[in-house]
């Protein structure tokens, strides 16, 4: 009867641990498929004084990012001191832009830039240089197109538009301000006159 009690209490105790065991194995893969569980609200990496260059399938630079400062989140966003964005494309106009602060979403697909926005776009072909400022715009670099629905100042050559919020695609190289728009244009002479 003591050798019947033993060879149950030996497959009971086998059998729990096959159990324990499968559970454990179940819950670890459920947690190896969702990644990193860290506080979304602490991020997961911070870096001084950094510089981001992505490129296209082929190898070529589309665009660098600069900043004083980034915190990467687990979720895949990160903030930006003093961020700065160069384009790099060689068949358009470069852009560059720079503020107080900024954000990145989508893993760089969206750039949201805060607080003394300042985008300028070099003279192309026969058209002059531009410079847009804002307090908050929103850059999405893999196509070239920039937004903002707050109050925005335009330059372009000895032109000076305002308007609140715009639309700019620097692919077809066009500006849209949206409403309130009001500018100021030179006459044609000094504006050829006006040193690019």
């Amino acid at each position: 009867m003591m050798k019947e009690r033993l060879t149950s209490i030996i497959a009971v105790a086998l059998l729990l641990t096959l159990v324990g065991m499968s559970y454990w194995y179940s819950v670890k893969a459920e947690l190896e498929g969702q990644g990193h569980l860290s506080d979304l609200n602490s991020p997961d990496f911070i870096a001084h004084d950094i510089t981001v260059t992505r490129f296209d399938n082929s190898g070529k630079a589309q665009y660098k990012v600069f900043a004083k400062n980034i915190e990467h989140f687990s979720d895949g966003h990160a903030t930006a001191k003093q961020p700065e964005y160069y384009s790099l494309k060689t068949d358009e106009a470069q852009i560059t832009a720079r503020s107080d602060s900024g954000e990145m979403v989508s893993g760089g697909e969206v750039f949201h830039f805060y607080d003394n926005v300042d985008i300028r776009q070099a003279a192309d072909k026969d058209k002059p240089a531009s410079r847009l400022e804002t307090s908050q715009m929103d850059a999405y670099p893999d196509d070239d197109v920039y937004s903002s629905d707050k109050p925005v100042k335009l330059t372009r050559g000895t032109d000076v538009s305002r308007g609140i919020g715009m639309d700019y695609d620097n692919v077809e190289r066009t500006f849209k301000l949206r409403s309130r728009v009001q500018s100021e244009f030179a006459p044609r002479a000094t504006q050829q006159n006006h040193p690019k």
